[in-house]
């Protein structure tokens, strides 16, 4: 801000006057300071008066000099100013600010971050009129939700919110694990299960308004089977949709699959408005509508705002907004208030004993962070000798002794990130031998990830590793959009990413295997690909869980013949909730379902 600036100026232009001590000096002066015409310095003056920041007494008469009293001490104005952009909802502006003054002010940052900490938590509001209580959630998180279309998203971020924000035909029970009805109140399929019927609620409203019919849910998987080679495996089975009136759809399949109504409660495969899709092209993604219990209402580089949709068909949730904001690069342990009701952080034995009467919720993410290698690549990594070499250099094990954090050993489909038996490395003969074979010769195989400290650490404790048996490696990062790209995927010699998975297992092995924004589908070797594709058939045709399980310990044995993937590690994400907040959970994805949360008093 400006007016902010020109203050910095009047302080930076006498630094050995105290502040709130008069000081006599002449408009002229002051104009010379602020680089500004005599008549725009009066304005500047007058502005910073009705603000309260100084005192400007004009001198009266010819010789007189003025008198100008600067009130406040630059960081705390910056600390006001920056308080009431917050408040604005100007969370970027804010931070902008912070940013450019905390150079020349180091504890400006660190004050700042403090504040913004006391800010989260659960608020009640108690407005006058219909409203009433009004309960709003506020969290931070480290960057905008910019894509926000189902069809499209990527991160797990992502994948909750779109949550929150739509439904699926049909969803899953993770406590059951059941399908269970969601637009979709009732289905039944042919003898051979190849074609199914739904049958859908009548009076789903989605958040724009219009009623949701059966041609909805023909736009959206056909719009997923078109325009997204990132989910495009979920519809895989599907050969044709037919609308039979407003609220009965019949889906044909080319052939049974098991896991077809796993696949339909996806949340790629949420319902989406046809209307309102085509109206607003790429900026759906911005603004989405769905039909789900939270509508979006804000969302943008400062915080995404969700208010609580009353129509919703499954019930209204208790919260009735939620604000996230963006806050790049805040502090991870949150200080939370005496009013605030939640901390999304993570644990330590040093945190404040006022938490203690808090209560402890955590989980081991079901997803974990692997390493693929590109046997499908010309090169030293198609030799699948070379391959096993690196499995054995490069140990989750030894990876998380040393980084530690909060990683710890991944359960990989009921199997233990040891389902690889550990290899001896072998001696230097057999170095020699292999990158012969291979045709290796030292150069820097490259290893993309993405830009964030967790798979930064990651990518250079593999490449120091790597590096000390003489596998030189090139580390490149790109962004999230930049790492689904199968071209990129298809280049790299190595991926560390991580893997999605929640409690459908198998279809979650279907997604790491099949997901063209995924390493895995365009890294295995012609042969692993050919009995990976066999086995996941047998999965989809299985139909006990014994037969399934079958299935996913081949397909185990298999990944770890082919030596393609490495599993390092899965997270453990904790949060520090008070007493009288209930319905806190976290997921697979370690997200809180924001329609299950209310408040005791």
């Amino acid at each position: 801000m400006q007016l902010v600036e020109q203050y910095m100026r009047l302080c930076a232009g006498r630094p050995n006057e105290t502040i709130g001590h008069p000081l006599d000096i002449s408009l002229a002066e002051v104009a010379s300071i602020l680089f500004c015409t005599l008549r725009n310095a009066t304005l500047t003056l007058k502005k910073m008066q009705s603000q309260g920041w100084v005192v400007w007494q004009p001198g009266r008469g010819r010789g007189n000099r003025s008198v100008l009293t600067c009130l406040l001490v630059p960081e705390d104005l910056i600390m006001s100013v920056a308080k009431e952009l917050v408040q604005k909802g100007e969370i970027r502006a804010a931070r902008d600010m912070i940013d450019e003054y905390g150079g020349n002010l180091p504890v400006l940052g660190e004050k700042f971050s403090r504040w913004m900490n006391s800010q989260f938590g659960h608020r009640v509001k108690r407005e006058k009129g219909s409203k009433g209580r009004v309960d709003t959630l506020r969290l931070f998180y480290s960057r905008p939700f910019a894509g926000l279309d189902p069809i499209h998203i990527l991160l797990r971020s992502e994948s909750h919110m779109v949550k929150q924000l739509f439904d699926s035909l049909v969803q899953f029970d993770p406590v059951t694990r059941r399908i269970e009805p969601a637009i979709a109140f009732y289905w039944e399929s042919s003898e051979e299960g190849k074609q199914w019927t739904f049958y859908l609620r009548k009076g789903v409203l989605f958040h724009h308004g219009r009623p949701l019919v059966a041609d909805d849910v023909r736009f959206s998987f056909l719009r997923l089977m078109e325009h997204s080679y990132k989910h495009r495996w979920l519809a895989a089975s599907i050969e044709s949709i037919t609308v039979k009136d407003e609220y009965v759809i019949t889906i044909s399949l080319h052939m049974p699959d098991e896991l077809f109504l796993q696949a339909l409660s996806k949340e790629y495969m949420a319902i989406v408005p046809a209307d309102y899709v085509l109206e607003m092209g790429e900026q759906f993604a911005q603004m989405p509508v769905g039909t789900g219990p939270f509508r979006v209402v804000r969302n943008d580089d400062s915080m995404l705002v969700l208010e609580a949709f009353t129509p919703y068909f499954g019930g209204r949730p208790f919260l009735d907004r939620i604000e996230i904001w963006c806050v790049p690069g805040m502090a991870a342990e949150a200080q939370a208030a005496d009013e605030s009701l939640l901390s999304v952080t993570a644990l330590d034995d040093h945190r404040d004993t006022s938490f203690l009467a808090w209560s402890d919720v955590g989980r081991l993410e079901d997803c974990f962070q692997y390493v693929s290698m590109n046997g499908a690549k010309n090169g030293p990594l198609s030799h699948r000798e070379f391959r096993s070499l690196v499995v054995a250099i490069i140990c989750g094990q030894n990876l998380r002794q040393e980084l530690q954090g909060t990683r710890e050993h991944a359960v990989i489909w009921g199997k233990t990130d040891s389902f690889q038996e550990p290899k001896k490395v072998p001696g230097s003969q057999e170095f020699v031998r292999i990158f012969k074979e291979s045709g290796y010769q030292g150069e820097a195989l490259s290893l993309y990830t993405y830009p964030d400290s967790d798979h930064i650490e990651d990518a250079q404790w593999i490449q120091k590793t790597c590096k000390a048996y003489g596998i030189a490696i090139e580390i490149r990062y790109a962004s999230p959009e930049e790492l689904a790209s199968p071209s990129l995927l298809q280049e790299a010699d190595f991926v560390v990413d991580s893997a999605n998975v929640d409690e459908r297992a198998e279809l979650s092995l279907r997604e790491f295997l099949h997901a063209g924004a995924l390493s895995i589908s365009h890294h295995l070797d012609p042969h692993g690909k050919e009995e990976i594709a066999y086995w996941m058939n047998r999965l989809s045709c299985a139909r006990t869980a014994q037969d399934r399980q079958a299935c996913v310990d081949s397909i185990m044995y298999t990944l770890a013949a082919c030596s393609t993937f490495v599993p390092l590690y899965s997270n453990r994400v904790e949060m520090l909730a008070h007493p009288r907040l209930s319905g806190v959970s976290l997921d697979a994805y370690g997200w809180i379902d924001f329609r299950r949360i209310f408040v005791r008093d």
